[in-house]
């Protein structure tokens, strides 16, 4: 049950000078991280595994496809990513501040953590899928270690001035250029190397698309990805998310606010292409700049919304406590989606690349996470970590850590309190 892991007030001392203990942990992140991962393995099986991420495809989604097409990028497109994105951030502040607590050279420790997370990043681009999100989080927490511990109008100055960024590069056309650029019959040979090839000629093409194609168009993506950190930063800062109960006026207003307004634009859009008839709207400056800035707000409304249900009644926090597993072995589970689903859709697999519509793989994404939950569930009944959570942990401190349930009790590490929450 939810209501078995404490919030971070009930984390003794003692709790700190060790990695995170399985009771010691904030369920409302896991919560939250796990119906984030929902959104994320959805998006992900739409545009990056269904057809080549780097490909632009031909418009042939109708009838229910179309409808499935239309209702993912109002309400999951990029919210998912931006609200995991922010927990990442929120968790380098929780990760920095037990690491301090227990007198070690926290920051140190941090940046080894992040760097082997920017290792794991590398070979899971190369060798697995070039969707690969974990080098962004890895070099966008590198760079956001040199604001964790600033005021917050520092880093306010730094949100805002990433947002607008990204829609005044595009205002300049030799760098948009450079961004868009993609070869002739570049989704055609994609989808054939990726639907017929075999894995080492899939690697060398996907190496190529890496260097060629990802480093061109990452200048758009990455300060989005460095924006979300800062205010999953903020976030903590503000004590919200260790104390929710007593910021119950901002949490309604943001996820309010947050939802509403983070809404009008992918609804004004989704409208604007059926009245006219249009697969997509071209990539210019002014949709650049409403969706740096309506997506945030999207996610911080989704997160606050969460975070309401959850300390609104004991039976949606029983309910939702079933996504705690997932969200507790998130970077596994993440990992996991994409060793099976590029074996699915690639040539060495079962090679369903460019062969099926939204709503099939919104299908397969619904299934395969319900039985991610039902693993993830059994497994931490019995591990404390999920197998690369402890691998990441491992590298981090540099010793084994202790795996098996029973060791997070007789481990030396204090047991805390019940929430109260």
């Amino acid at each position: 049950m939810i209501s078995d892991l404490p919030t971070a007030a009930a984390v003794s001392k003692e709790a700190l000078v060790s990695p995170t203990a399985r009771t010691a942990r904030i369920a409302d992140i896991d919560v939250i991280r796990g119906i984030a991962l929902f959104g994320v393995l959805t998006m992900n099986l739409a545009y990056c595994f269904r057809i080549p991420l780097l490909a632009i495809p031909p418009p042939t989604d109708h009838g229910l496809d179309h409808v499935v097409n239309r209702l993912e990028g109002i309400v999951l497109a990029s919210k998912a990513m931006s609200l995991f994105s922010m927990l990442f951030g929120a968790g380098l502040c929780l990760f920095l501040d037990r690491a301090s607590a227990s007198g070690a050279n926290a920051l140190g420790l941090l940046a080894r953590r992040l760097i082997f997370l920017l290792l794991f990043g590398i070979a899971h681009a190369f060798l697995v899928w070039n969707g690969d999100i974990l080098i962004e989080y890895a070099v966008g927490g590198l760079c956001a270690l040199a604001f964790i511990r600033k005021r917050p109008a520092v880093l306010w100055i730094a949100v805002v001035a990433l947002t607008l960024l990204p829609p005044v590069a595009s205002a300049w056309p030799p760098l948009k250029a450079v961004a868009d650029y993609r070869p002739p019959h570049h989704f055609e040979d994609a989808v054939h190397t990726y639907g017929t090839g075999g894995y080492l000629e899939i690697v060398r093409f996907r190496t190529f698309e890496l260097v060629q194609l990802k480093t061109r168009a990452i200048m758009f993506f990455w300060p989005n990805v460095l924006r979300n950190i800062l205010l999953g930063i903020l976030v903590w800062r503000s004590g919200i998310l260790r104390a929710p109960l007593e910021h119950v006026r901002t949490l309604r207003w943001t996820a309010f606010a947050g939802i509403v307004v983070g809404a009008s634009y992918p609804v004004c859009r989704t409208i604007y292409l059926e009245m006219y008839d249009l697969p997509t709207t071209p990539p210019g400056t002014a949709r650049i700049f409403f969706y740096s800035v309506t997506t945030p707000l999207f996610a911080l409304g989704y997160g606050a919304g969460i975070l309401l249900l959850l300390h609104g009644n004991t039976r949606w926090r029983t309910w939702l406590g079933a996504f705690a597993p997932l969200g507790r072995m998130a970077f596994t589970n993440y990992l996991t989606e994409s060793i099976v689903f590029s074996t699915v859709f690639y040539g060495y697999g079962f090679g369903l690349i460019g062969k099926v519509g939204f709503a099939a793989t919104a299908a397969m994404g619904i299934a395969f996470y319900v039985l991610q939950g039902i693993v993830s569930a059994h497994w931490l009944r019995h591990f404390r970590f999920g197998p690369f959570e402890w691998a990441w942990r491992s590298l981090t401190y540099g010793q084994w850590q202790p795996m098996r349930a029973t060791s997070a009790r007789t481990g030396g590490i204090m047991t805390p309190s019940r929430s109260e929450s």
